[in-house]
């Protein structure tokens, strides 16, 4: 076999290998999609007290399900036949991460419907004041990762990141203030459980965002976590 055979070959599983990763980046934009619309709408209907749009989340939610195990074996079928180097492997790998985190996103988001549906006869404030602020955090921060991993922005990565300390200082505060009113019997006990389970949630998604924003840097400069943030 010649040279030119050699590079043509080459070359020809170098366009199929291109192919297969935006085939794949597309199902992750529509899963990234779903889970987007999930966490907004789970706030929304724990905020509103919405029982019927909490029962319809859970019910996309398996569908996010079903959407990461479509990526997942794409994934490992893009590994095993076009058999990536480098940081064409890194970006299959990177995306593979990225669908767990997105998963694991839009389990949040229906275990906050859960909530609602266990709490939809309890006539309390739904959302405090604090909790607002954190969900509008972390629903940008998810916003934000998922737009630095297609747009390959580390920077915006780094800045997504950093508002995750932001999100941890607020659940805090929410936290020492629920002790607080528990002391002094101004919340009802279960119920104020509950909305520390809902913080607790928002918080868990701010972590997926972050872990999503530390793979785009994995995969653009080959290191696997950031040790400073600047």
């Amino acid at each position: 076999m010649c040279y030119n055979d050699i590079r043509g070959k080459i070359m020809n599983l170098r366009k199929w290998l291109e192919i297969a990763i935006e085939d794949l980046k597309k199902d992750v934009y529509k899963m990234a999609t779903m889970v987007i619309t999930n966490i907004s709408d789970s706030l929304k209907a724990f905020e509103e007290n919405n029982l019927d749009m909490a029962e319809e989340i859970k019910l996309r939610d398996i569908e996010v399900d079903e959407m990461e195990d479509v990526i997942s074996k794409k994934v490992l079928e893009i590994i095993w036949k076009e058999q990536p180097l480098a940081s064409d492997l890194r970006l299959v790998t990177g995306i593979y991460k990225l669908i767990t985190d997105l998963e694991r996103i839009g389990d949040h988001a229906r275990d906050i419907a859960n909530i609602t549906i266990k709490t939809h006869k309890l006539d309390h404030e739904r959302l405090l004041p604090i909790t607002i602020k954190m969900a509008k955090i972390a629903n940008q921060m998810v916003l934000d990762s998922v737009e630095a991993f297609f747009k390959i922005d580390v920077n915006l990565a780094i800045d997504t990141i950093n508002k995750d300390d932001e999100v941890d200082s607020l659940f805090n505060e929410l936290t020492l203030l629920a002790i607080d009113d528990f002391k002094h019997n101004k919340i009802d006990h279960e119920f104020g459980v509950y909305l520390l389970f809902v913080a607790k949630y928002i918080e868990r998604i701010a972590d997926h965002a972050t872990n999503i924003c530390e793979w785009l840097i994995y995969i653009v400069r080959g290191s696997p976590r950031i040790t400073s943030i600047l």
